[in-house]
């Protein structure tokens, strides 16, 4: 036996070896439930979400777009998609439903998502292909020319002839001629031992991934809208309060001037009454700036040149909350995307640990041929069909495969703890969320009767300024209340609709409800 044979049997039987042993190998195991990191711990166990305020089930939904999304973009033959208000063409005020549907249309990061799902699609079509055989063909035309010449003598009888390595050549020969060579090819894998289906699982799930990741982006931008749409109608309200406050400031001062004629009060209290005026125009300036922000971050969220004058509309009616922390919690294990993508990542983990076992195995190929050779000159052919089917074993790749082998498992692990990190996450949001909301809430309670009795005590001190009975500071510091708790409740009202958009979007929901605008504080218009 020689060295040659002796390596070759050697590496021979430690492929066996490595291949025996990746099929024994099981892969690590993870749990893919990850209710009990969001969940309450004496409530884990909980993984029925409750039915939602209005009855209605929680559904977990599975589109390549929103539905609303998907109505405005790729409407269904015969289907009349209602009109939306478009602030571009149209100076008609947005309510909160046309200006996400707007953003549907116009914001520029969802078409990324978008073709990210057309992408993935593509890398599922590419995974299909290896299941199928190949076919290619090829045509060649030239000529050659052979010349063998050099000294010769009898040997015997015979002439002595020339022994290239390819063949055996008289001496003597010259040969010149054309030919086309014209061949078809055809391969099909017909086993691999789950490599093809390995890669193919992986696409599919690479398409859901897209997928839920496009419809969470959807719920970003509905997210992103809302808030800016509230925070417009707070810089709003905020500036019809402090356009309040300077007309009652302007009327403090009149009343100051025509009391100083009449020498009730001093020169000073004139001037307490101008540095109030001029306080209050000053905090009117920054409501206006403070409204053209709003409106250009509204524009920004909804895919519009900042510049654009978007005007918004509003309702008096206050949105109701009547779900439990657990019941948060229960609907954002059913409907946050991100659960399931990082659920579908441990899986493509895994799928890819089978595909790093499967390099150890054979693969089983079948092939054929069809050559046709011309030539010109003498004119003849030849006409050649071979087929076969072979047996492709990789004894020995210098440890490449282990190497991948170690790199998929790896890569299961960490999907894994990233995976519990995001449930931690989700967990943090709908708590901090859902507190938010509870104070939002409660502040709006306390802050509603401050602003009645704020307006009552102004009142009586304005009837007794005018009287002479009350100085100046004190209707001074009535009015400085007055808009201090004006302030608060429309503060505490749009820190309960964004908190109430947050918790929504930490949820998992599709969007607020549409119709869910801010009430208007008492003595606004």
């Amino acid at each position: 036996m020689t060295y040659l044979d002796i390596i070759s049997r050697k590496l021979f039987l430690a492929g066996i070896t490595a291949s025996t042993l990746a099929g024994c190998t099981s892969q690590e195991r993870y749990d893919s439930s990850l209710d009990k990191r969001v969940l309450p711990t004496s409530l884990a166990t909980r993984q029925q979400p409750t039915k939602s305020p209005d009855g209605n089930g929680v559904k977990q939904v599975r589109a390549e777009i929103p539905v609303a999304a998907a109505a405005l973009l790729s409407p269904s033959p015969g289907e009349t998609v209602p009109a939306v208000s478009d602030p571009r063409s149209s100076p008609a005020p947005l309510s909160l439903s046309d200006a996400i549907a707007v953003a549907y249309r116009l914001q520029p990061r969802l078409r990324v998502f978008l073709e990210g799902v057309v992408q993935s699609k593509g890398a599922e079509t590419v995974a299909l292909a290896p299941f199928l055989p190949t076919v290619s063909a090829g045509y060649s035309a030239g000529g050659f020319d052979l010349n063998v010449g050099g000294p010769s003598g009898p040997v015997g009888s015979q002439t002595f002839t020339f022994l290239p390595p390819a063949g055996v050549l008289p001496l003597g020969l010259n040969l010149s001629t054309g030919f086309e060579l014209a061949e078809l090819r055809v391969q099909w894998i017909l086993a691999d031992f789950g490599r093809r289906m390995g890669r193919y699982r992986q696409a599919e799930l690479g398409v859901s991934v897209s997928q839920l990741q496009t419809d969470r982006a959807y719920q970003s931008v509905a997210n992103e809208v809302a808030l800016a749409y509230y925070q417009v109608l707070r810089a709003r309200s905020l500036k019809r309060t402090a356009e309040e406050a300077v007309r009652r400031a302007e009327d403090d001062l009149d009343v100051a001037k025509k009391l100083e004629k009449g020498g009730v009060i001093e020169r000073e209290k004139v001037l307490r009454s101008e540095v109030l005026l001029a306080q209050a125009r000053r905090g009117l300036d920054a409501a206006e700036a403070g409204v053209d922000i709003s409106v250009a971050a509204l524009n920004l969220a909804i895919g519009l040149n900042v510049n654009t004058p978007t005007e918004v509309v509003g309702s008096p009616a206050l949105p109701e909350f009547g779900l439990s922390l657990v019941d948060c919690l229960s609907q954002a294990v059913a409907q946050r995307r991100e659960l399931e993508v990082a659920q579908l990542t441990i899986r493509s983990a895994q799928i890819g640990g089978q595909i790093a076992r499967a390099e150890f195995r054979p693969k089983i190929v079948t092939d054929g041929a069809l050559i046709d050779l011309q030539q010109s000159a003498p004119r003849a052919h030849a006409d050649l069909a071979v087929g076969s089917i072979k047996l492709e074993w990789g004894l020995f790749e210098g440890d490449r495969r282990v190497g991948e082998l170690r790199i998929a498992d790896s890569k299961l692990r960490a999907a894994a703890a990233q995976a519990e990190s995001m449930a931690d996450t989700i967990a943090f949001q709908v708590n901090e969320a859902y507190r938010q909301l509870i104070a939002a809430r409660r502040g709006i309670d306390r802050s509603k009767p401050a602003v009645e009795q704020a307006q009552e005590g102004y009142r009586l001190l304005r009837a007794r300024a005018a009287k002479g009975d009350a100085t100046p500071a004190e209707v001074t510091d009535a009015e400085t209340s007055l808009t201090r708790a004006e302030q608060d409740y429309l503060n505490s009202t749009y820190d309960y609709l964004g908190a109430l958009a947050r918790l929504n979007f930490a949820m998992g929901n599709a969007a607020i409800p549409a119709d869910s605008m801010a009430s208007v504080p008492p003595g606004h218009p």
